[in-house]
């Protein structure tokens, strides 16, 4: 009986330094990281470095920080339009919209972003993201 008890009491507690040393590898922005690498990184680069001046660098960006963060939303839904400077009927996108990612998959980017690359902009709120992104300057509807 007492080494059933000890067999048990060594089980338990190698699984308690187990789980204890798992977690402390705890990410909580994997998902966003994940959705950042999937849709923004080939134009951002991996490391937010962007390209000089045709991409912009994530890093310390003023557009990620406080407020404004919930403001970069709408960037990343509707994109950001122009009108082609060959042909000013024909409006050109320097960046892409992404209308295929959800308010929760924006949300995650953003706190992923915003907390990385030298930003520190806390946790995104999907409340007010949510209202941003029913108030967008720029929002189109989809064509398609």
């Amino acid at each position: 009986m007492n080494l059933k008890l000890l067999v048990s009491g060594i089980f338990i507690g190698l699984s308690l330094i187990y789980f204890t040393a798992v977690s402390c590898n705890f990410n909580p922005y994997s998902q966003g990281e994940w959705l950042y690498r999937t849709h923004c990184a080939s134009c951002h680069m991996e490391d937010g470095s962007g390209l000089r001046d045709l991409i912009p660098s994530l890093h310390q960006s003023p557009f990620l920080t406080g407020e404004q963060i919930h403001s970069t939303a709408c960037l990343i839904r509707y994109g950001i339009k122009r009108p082609d400077p060959f042909d000013p009927k024909v409006e050109t996108y320097p960046m892409p919209p992404l209308h295929q990612l959800t308010e929760t998959e924006i949300t995650n980017i953003l706190n992923y972003i915003g907390n990385h690359f030298g930003n520190r902009a806390g946790y995104v709120n999907p409340i007010k993201l949510q209202e941003k992104l029913d108030n967008c300057p720029n929002a189109v509807p989809r064509k398609y």
